[in-house]
This record gives C-alpha cells, structure tokens and sequence, in this order.
C-alpha cells in the first residue's frame, strides 16, 4: 500500500453533511454553520475576524482589494509557492514581484529588501509544505518599511511558531480548504484579519446583500454599495463546512500523528550527506506537514533525486514524488509577462535570479503523511519507509560499486 485516501469520509461526517443538508444548502449572512466555522477557526489561529469564502483563491483576491492594492502597485511573493499565492493580484492590476527563498524555502529577506520600491506595498509569503515561517521577525521587517503582510497559509492549518500561530501577525492571512487540504470542505477558502476595516472591505468584494449589509457598519463610505456588493460572489457551501467544521476538531490529533510520523522519516534520513528536510520537527513549532518534503544535493549524496525515484519505484512504491506543482512562480508566462484584464504592465515582474528556488524545485522530493492512527495509515508509513530505506540501501551500495 504506497497511497493515501483523503479526506477521511465516516458515519460522523456523513450525518454532519445530511444534518446539514436538512437546514440549508445556502446561507446569506453570517448564521448557522458559517458563523460556527469561522468562529471556530479564529479563536484556533488566534484571529479577531474570520471571512469564508468560496476558495483559497478568493480569499486572497479579497485580501489583496481589501488593502486597496491596484494598478501601479507592487507585491512582493516569495518565487517558491503555488502560482494562485500571487495570480489574484492580476485581478487588480498589481505587479507580483518574486523573490528567492532561503534554503528551506522560505521568502529571502535579504534578496527581498533588493526589490522594494516605492511602488512596493505588501509583502506575500507562503508557509510550504505547513512549516511555519519566523513571522515576528517578519512582522519587524515589514513594519520597519512601511509594508502591509499578507500570508498564504493554505498547506499551513494549526502550524505554530514559539507559540504564535501563522496569520496571527499579518494583515491577512488566508487558508484554503479544497479537497487535499488538512482542515477541507471540498472546495473553500478562509480568511482572516485583526482590522476591522479589511475585513469589511473584504466582506464587501465577495459577499453581498445581507452579509455585507449587517458587516460592512452603516458610517462607512463603503456601505452605500453593502446591497450589490462589487460584482463577485465569495460565499462558501454550507455542505461541504459541515465536513469541515469535524475535521477542526480533528485537528490537534491529526497534526500529532504526522509529526510522529516525521520523526521517523527524519531518522532514516539523519545524518546522510547532501540531503536537507524542508519541513523538520521541532520543540519550538508545530507543523501541519501537508507533505515530508526533504531536497537532495546529488554532487554531495552521490544520487540525484531522479535516481532515488527510481529506486522507489523499482521497490514497488509510488509514494514518493516531485513537487512539480509547486514550480517557482519565474517559470510561468504569469509572471514572465504579466497579464492583467484591469491594466497593462509597463514593469517587469522579474527582476533577480532565483538559484535557490530553481534548486529546490528540481531536487525536492514530497511524500504524503498518514494523519489518522489506524490499521490502513500504520500499514501504509510502514510500507513507504521499508521502501525508502530499501531505495537508499541499494543507492548506497551502487555508489561504493563505482
């Protein structure tokens, strides 16, 4: 057995959904479920407010228009990401502006600071793979000039870092829950913020009529328009929140048992030369591990990431995998030549090298982590570290036959 099944569908999720399906299949305020989710959510993310929405996608479209981000304006993305962290911002006519990333894969500072200008409005990082990044430090940078934070937390449900959650510092911060997630309502998204104003604006772009109505307070300038709202719709299906408002509770417990199971990856791993964890345990965080991803320096580990893939494959397991979907966001015409249906671009979008980022991508290898303690996910971290340990036997040995 070298797959995993996700999510878990049981007796308690299925009665949710039907318990669910017998109130409504549509909500237009904040009642019901999408009051429970969002509440629920905040207080686990340590969140003043807590936005639904239709994706991960439109979560961060809406955080984005909630800054008043438009044409003319800059943003930051560390270029080791999914592209959706920074396509929305074509939407509005913002040049995403990538940056490289340290070695384990989280936004270079140094190379960023490279890159402001006085166009330059918000910083975009994303915490891959659910490994928290250093947000206070972050938060410092920032602060110090003069840029909004946004983060992109969609591998990174629950994950702390020295006892602050991920969004809890950032102007927004935004989740999706689409089918693989670890927290998943099939399709959705959900964001969050500590500023009232954000949160109406956001609440405004994707939510109109009765939820804008009773959000976005009468004395706004902007509550003229609460009825039509802007021409979108954001709202999140009550069904599918009935999966996961259980999954939620679930949380806690699945995250331990992924780090139980990192742990013994990291054994097997520990102290071979040329191999790097992108996502480590450790006393001081908590990780989400939505895959062990861990990269391979061929010239120092005598293998390269394609030949242990084989060697996988040759032990009978297909678990393991590039992170091909993950490619750095320089890769893509997106972001080689920006379009946007609001403006046109005068300003190239790249505007530095990303060896680290272009190294990561082509040495990375991911691996999914059972996160239910039962026979089938026992079963199957067996089955993928006999193989991994099988794989890196023979490698070793075919090197030392050279």
């Amino acid at each position: 057995m070298t797959s995993l099944t996700w999510p878990p569908i049981d007796d308690e999720v299925r009665a949710a959904i039907l318990a669910q399906l017998e109130v409504t299949t549509s909500i237009y305020d904040r009642s019901g479920i999408i009051a429970r989710v969002e509440d629920a959510f905040a207080a686990r993310h340590h969140a003043r407010h807590a936005l639904l929405t239709s994706s991960g996608t439109a979560a961060l479209h809406s955080a984005y228009y909630a800054l008043g981000l438009g044409p003319g304006d800059e943003a930051i993305v560390q270029d080791y990401t999914f592209f959706a962290t920074a396509t929305p911002l074509l939407q509005l006519g913002v040049t995403p502006v990538p940056a490289d990333v340290t070695p384990d894969g989280a936004l270079d500072l140094e190379r960023a600071a490279d890159l402001i200008t006085p166009a330059t409005r918000v910083v975009v990082i994303t915490h891959m793979w659910g490994h928290p990044q250093d947000m206070r430090a972050m938060r410092v940078w920032c602060d110090n000039r003069g840029l909004a934070l946004i983060e992109d937390c969609s591998h990174a449900h629950g994950a702390m870092r020295d006892g602050l959650s991920v969004g809890e510092l950032a102007d927004a911060a935004c989740w999706s829950l689409q089918g693989k997630k670890t927290i998943t309502a099939g399709e959705g998204g959900i964001l969050t913020t500590p500023h009232r104003e954000l949160y109406e604006r956001a609440t405004l772009l994707g939510h109109f009529n009765k939820r804008a109505l009773a959000e976005v307070r009468p004395d706004s300038e902007l509550y003229r328009y609460a009825e039509t709202g802007l021409g979108l719709k954001y709202r999140a299906h009550p069904l599918g929140l009935a999966m996961a408002e259980i999954y939620l509770n679930r949380l806690d417990d699945w995250l331990a048992v992924r780090r139980h199971h990192a742990v013994r990856f990291e054994e097997i791993l520990a102290d071979r030369p040329g191999i790097t964890v992108l996502t480590p345990t450790g006393p001081r965080h908590t990780a989400t591990f939505y895959a062990f991803v861990f990269a391979i320096d061929a010239a120092r580990a005598g293998f390269t990431r394609d030949e242990l893939l084989q060697a996988l494959t040759t032990a009978g397991c297909q678990a393991f995998e590039t992170c091909d979907a993950m490619r750095p966001l320089h890769t893509y015409p997106a972001f080689t030549r920006p379009l946007s249906p609001v403006t046109e671009y005068q300003a190239a979008a790249l505007r530095t090298g990303f060896p680290i980022s272009d190294r990561l991508a082509a040495c990375a290898v991911r691996v999914d982590l059972p996160a239910l303690d039962d026979e089938a996910g026992r079963t199957y971290a067996v089955a993928v570290t006999t193989a991994l340990k099988q794989a890196l036997t023979g490698l070793d040995a075919a090197r030392l036959a050279r």
